[in-house]
């Protein structure tokens, strides 16, 4: 009966969002950029150039796959070592491209939460209850990377614990699909000493080998140098943007000065995640080390959207599960991250699964069906009063000049125009549904780092 009710959400949940991206016409879109990105590689053109690009993406295709209008065209801002990967698929036509390649993003799905509950973490069906909204719904349609990521966060996880150094490489390789993410778990595992770092430095070499190959040396330095600085800058003014460059540039600061504000908090969090895996929990507990990196990663930056913040949500599933704090600040925490209230109003209709997965996650981490009854309750109201003082206090849709307007080849100036054009908002009503999620991330990350002092405070007494 549980297996059953945990099926029927996540199949209304990825139904809910492929109605949407089917609506649209963007089913599978963000895949559709990769594999374009892919093709144009395999052509021996430059995959973040416009043309070749959006000569490739305005290909018709069938209902309900991505179709694009006339004059638009989706960056695809992967390092070489992605785009190497999506080699295979260039072969083959998109629509059946796009079949195998939402079998594989079930795939790493489940297989997450399996490894996740093998770890300890939270049972598997609990994860992936966790995960409904923000990797299900958020990722599959549109043919998002994070999946990946979680299923590589997931094996890093369980070889830790394990003691298997193949998966941690492997695992660590997959994470690398989010390289932001990436990065912050390779630092946790080489703060953990030898036995992880080693596997974890393999992994940064080999990719960085692969890269070499598929782009040579003129093109990564393109991509470090230009294509990456390029996109994070288009991204600005996006109203899906949680990064810490985003909020400052649209409260008004200029755009150089967000950037690096945003970069410098990144490597901040970079820090934390290292300081967390060299602390007496961490070394300890390696596999919470690399849980915990995540969770850091998507505090502030300069670039973060809902596809990176559901690979904080493991941590967040842990430490419901704590006795360390308390437990109601941590079900709250668990609660705003996972809900997402600006994607979930986005696609109205995942409201009626706020309640059933409330009570889901409330029964686990209380114990009982009263506890999780209740939860539900507090939580099915706190997102309709939510929606109703947004919908009151109002949001509005305008165009703004774009954060990224030199003129160049490259598909990020297209992008920054369509971000400029339709996807910038103002209005409280804006900050009022962004402000549970920055709460889970934030708190997530500080009930971290307050378990790390407070292990060195006890051994330091003792």
């Amino acid at each position: 009966m549980r297996g059953i009710a945990g099926a029927l959400i996540l199949a209304a949940a990825f139904a809910v969002a492929s109605e949407s991206a089917a609506h649209v016409r963007f089913g599978m879109g963000d895949f559709k950029a990769f594999y374009c990105s892919a093709r144009v590689l395999a052509l021996h053109e430059d995959p973040y150039a416009t043309s070749p690009l959006a000569r490739c993406e305005r290909e018709r295709e069938p209902w309900p796959l991505l179709q694009l209008n006339r004059g638009a065209v989706l960056p695809a801002p992967l390092p070489g070592y992605a785009i190497a990967a999506f080699l295979p698929f260039a072969l083959i036509p998109f629509p059946i491209a796009s079949v195998v390649w939402l079998a594989i993003l079930a795939a790493a799905t489940i297989a997450a939460c399996i490894l996740l509950a093998r770890s300890g973490i939270a049972d598997a069906w609990t994860a992936a209850i966790a995960l409904a909204i923000l990797a299900v719904g958020q990722s599959l349609p549109f043919g998002e990377l994070p999946p990946i990521a979680l299923f590589g966060l997931a094996l890093a996880i369980w070889g830790a614990k394990q003691n298997r150094q193949w998966a941690i490489a492997c695992g660590i390789a997959c994470t690398f699909s989010e390289p932001q993410i990436g990065a912050a778990v390779a630092f946790a595992a080489i703060g953990l000493g030898r036995r992880y770092a080693l596997p974890a430095a393999t992994t940064v070499l080999a990719l960085g080998l692969v890269s070499l190959a598929a782009l040579g040396l003129r093109g990564n330095l393109e991509y470090l140098n230009v294509v990456l600085p390029a996109h994070v800058a288009s991204e600005l003014p996006n109203v899906v943007q949680f990064s810490l460059s985003a909020v400052l540039y649209q409260l008004g600061a200029p755009s150089n000065a967000a950037l690096l504000c945003g970069r410098l908090s990144w490597f901040i969090a970079i820090a934390l995640a290292f300081w967390f895996a060299r602390s007496a929990l961490g070394r300890k507990n390696p596999e919470v080390a690399l849980l915990a990196a995540p969770a850091f990663a998507v505090v502030g930056g300069p670039f973060l959207h809902f596809d990176h913040i559901a690979l904080a949500a493991p941590a967040a599933l842990w430490l419901a599960s704590r006795a360390e704090t308390s437990r109601t600040l941590r079900v709250s925490a668990l609660l705003a991250l996972v809900f997402a209230p600006l994607f979930t109003f986005g696609h109205i209709y995942f409201m009626v699964l706020i309640p059933l997965m409330a009570c889901w996650l409330g029964r686990t981490v209380y114990g009982t069906m009263s506890a999780g009854i209740r939860v539900a309750a507090i939580a099915t109201i706190a997102m309709a009063a939510l929606a109703v003082a947004a919908v009151w206090s109002g949001a509005v849709a305008h165009a703004v000049a774009p954060a990224y307007a030199i003129s160049s080849p490259l598909a990020q100036t297209l992008w920054s125009r369509e971000v400029a054009t339709h996807l910038a908002m103002s209005g409280w009503a804006v900050w009022l549904v962004k402000a549970p999620t920055w709460f889970g991330i934030l708190t997530t990350a500080a009930m971290l780092a307050s378990m790390a002092r407070a292990r060195q405070a006890e051994l330091a007494i003792a």
